[in-house]
């Protein structure tokens, strides 16, 4: 009963907190849009969006229009110059002063070659790396990556945060906290039991609590076996999140007040034809 109701506040933790940015960070910034948008002219596709983490926005525009599976990590925001103060706040007795810090992000808007014929979708890989790319010049808070892992079954894309500004006001590397090699011992547990070991083990190394926030429900009743010695916390993650059933992405989201990390899972609408391309369940 402890466990289910830990469980519970977990998941409303995790909304809480992604109601809190959208909703603080729509009143410290009026022109923030609820989410981006997808448009065509003349060939080329235009992605525009205005958030306080546009790249992460840009990112579940094209999940959503394309089915392609993408997991999002925040670099850890820890200056100034990355973050900004969203005040007239729902709850101000929950912070200092009645403000909440939230990424300094903005407009980012970048086109694209559309794909061919017209409504197939554009080659992922180019399309992300230039997309990335194009954000990193664009002046919004952290620098990013796009990583592939080939040992993956199907084509699954990570935007990994590499850098911030530090407290000296400088650009700075930073070791993406999924990098971490961390060991698990090999038994069979929840996903979500999984998740929450991942969880506590990257802490113990980073010195950054990571809380499981908004998750599938389903995720506290699938049994995973996954384990290993010194592998990468995104290696483990991702095993646990291969589960039958739509497919999983992740969203790491740095929350500069608690100087600490939500994840959150979401699943993927999946496009006519992946859905269609998507192997049948043996009957």
């Amino acid at each position: 009963m402890e466990r289910r109701l830990a469980k519970s506040f977990r998941v409303f933790a995790g909304a809480l907190f992604l109601l809190s940015c959208f909703a603080e960070g729509a009143q410290a910034q009026a022109s923030f849009s609820k989410q981006a948008t997808i448009s065509e002219t003349a060939g080329k596709l235009r992605l525009s969006g205005n958030d306080s983490r546009p790249l992460t926005q840009a990112l579940t525009a094209l999940q959503q229009k394309f089915g392609w599976r993408l997991n999002y990590e925040d670099p850890q925001y820890i200056s100034k110059l990355d973050v900004v103060a969203a005040k007239d706040l729902l709850d101000k007795s929950s912070y200092p002063n009645g403000e909440h810090r939230i990424p300094r992000g903005g407009v980012f808007a970048v086109e694209f070659p559309a794909g061919s014929p017209p409504d197939a979708a554009p080659d992922e890989q180019k399309t992300l790396q230039l997309i990335v790319d194009a954000y990193n010049r664009s002046g919004n808070p952290g620098q990013f990556e796009l990583r592939r892992d080939k040992d993956r079954t199907e084509q699954v894309f990570d935007v990994v945060g590499t850098a911030a500004h530090d407290n000296q006001g400088r650009v700075s590397g930073q070791q993406a906290v999924l990098d971490l090699p961390i060991t698990l011992a090999v038994e069979e547990r929840t996903a979500s039991d999984t998740i929450d070991l991942i969880c506590q083990k990257i802490a113990e190394k980073a010195h950054v609590k990571i809380t499981l926030g908004v998750h599938p429900l389903g995720l506290d009743r699938i049994k995973v076996t996954v384990g290993g010695k010194e592998l990468a916390a995104r290696s483990y993650l991702f095993r646990a999140l291969e589960s039958p059933g739509p497919p999983l992405s992740w969203r790491l989201l740095y929350d500069p007040d608690s100087n600490s990390y939500f994840m959150n899972l979401h699943h993927i609408k999946l496009t006519p034809a992946k859905a269609t391309s998507a192997p049948k369940s043996a009957p």
